[in-house]
């Protein structure tokens, strides 16, 4: 993949000010088509340049884009063979079918007959079967190809109404177009987000930092104000690690930070988050998860702990216990206008949860609630 710079200038050389081929001047409906086309395309293309994100990105493509142009649905598929786009963009169970990440590239080729390339296509084509499910109005298709050099990486298709079946060649080099500057944003930010990703890392549990734990919280409070779902939200402290760090030193600590984050890690969802937010401190994101299904997990993760005995390869045979405080917000008895506030409410709440349990001895769960008036 290109740098950032190498793509922008890419991106920036696609020049849409004039049309790809002359109109003609005696149909003024036709030309009125045309310049319409022109005009949402060109800042299709301001949009593009600017998304800095791969959710931004797919959300514009799959919703803002279609919904400004008049389109009746749209539809990405990407080829993500290692998962990359998949470890990148976790929020995209909220575009359902219109997002598809695909293993192999054999069924994207299989939309183009010959050599991929942007098609505008009707109800008499065979493709528009296996292509954008539920759209049930659509008149046609475009189809646009994605490519990284030779290489197909996906294909964007969006529906067409029965009033844009008119269009032809000349949409159709528009739409070229339009493919191109989608797949240089997406080369574009999948780059920059696998590197800002190896930012978001802790280097001794190889989980999620601060960093990570904020834009995640940010991200499913989001999410479960859209779908109105409980979220909860852990901080957990390992009891003993200052301890084991004194009487043991560092390399110790770590192994046991390490051991214990794996250990936690099993107990979780797939759609579970955890970070290592401080020292000696971790906060697991629980979502669709209510206050008593939370606090079940919770208790399985302070039970296995508790009864985990960690060699340390050295003769010594560690123990750590865990002090767990935990906060649910469910959207429908606490609305919110603020998610950057409730975060950092539900995170005062817990931390402040969380103390009350080591206060009191340790190896226990301590449940705090938010309150009306706070939010």
């Amino acid at each position: 993949m290109s740098d950032d710079s190498t793509i922008e200038a890419e991106v920036t050389n696609i020049e849409m000010t004039v049309l790809p081929a002359a109109a003609d001047d005696g149909d003024e409906a036709v030309m009125l088509m045309h310049v319409y086309v022109l005009r949402q395309l060109r800042q299709a293309q301001r949009n593009l340049l600017a998304v800095k994100s791969l959710s931004s990105l797919v959300k514009y493509l799959l919703e803002d884009f279609p919904q400004g142009f008049g389109f009746v649905q749209a539809e990405l598929r990407l080829h993500d063979p290692e998962e990359q786009i998949a470890r990148l963009l976790p929020i995209r169970k909220m575009f359902g079918s219109a997002l598809s990440l695909k293993s192999d590239n054999y069924a994207l080729y299989q939309l183009f007959p010959d050599v991929p390339d942007t098609a505008i296509i009707g109800l008499d084509d065979r493709r528009m079967f296996s292509i954008l499910s539920g759209a049930s109005k659509a008149a046609g298709a475009v189809l646009m190809p994605l490519f990284d050099g030779d290489r197909l990486v996906g294909s964007y298709h969006i529906a067409l109404t029965e009033s844009m079946t008119a269009y032809g060649d000349q949409e159709r080099e528009l739409f070229a177009m339009l493919g191109q500057l989608v797949a240089a944003a997406l080369l574009r930010v999948v780059e920059y987000q696998r590197v800002d990703q190896l930012n978001l890392v802790n280097p001794v549990t190889e989980v999620g930092n601060l960093r990570a734990f904020r834009r995640d919280m940010l991200r499913e409070i989001y999410w479960a104000r859209r779908v109105n779902h409980a979220m909860t939200l852990l901080y957990i402290s390992l009891d003993e690690l200052a301890d084991i760090c004194k009487n043991y030193g560092e390399v110790a600590c770590h192994f046991v930070q390490r051991r214990a984050s794996q250990r936690l890690c099993s107990e979780l969802r797939a759609t579970d988050y955890i970070a290592h937010i401080s020292a000696t401190h971790f906060a697991v994101l629980l979502p669709a998860c209510n206050e008593p299904h939370a606090h079940d997990i919770g208790e399985r993760m302070r039970q296995d702990i508790d009864g985990f005995a960690i060699d340390d390869g050295r003769g010594a045979v560690l123990h750590v216990s865990l002090s767990v405080g935990l906060v649910c917000w469910e959207p429908s008895r606490h609305p919110v206008e603020s998610s950057e506030r409730l975060a950092t409410q539900m995170e005062s709440e817990a931390e402040t949860a969380m103390q009350k349990a080591e206060r009191a001895g340790g190896n226990q769960i301590s449940v705090a609630r938010l309150g009306l008036l706070m939010l």
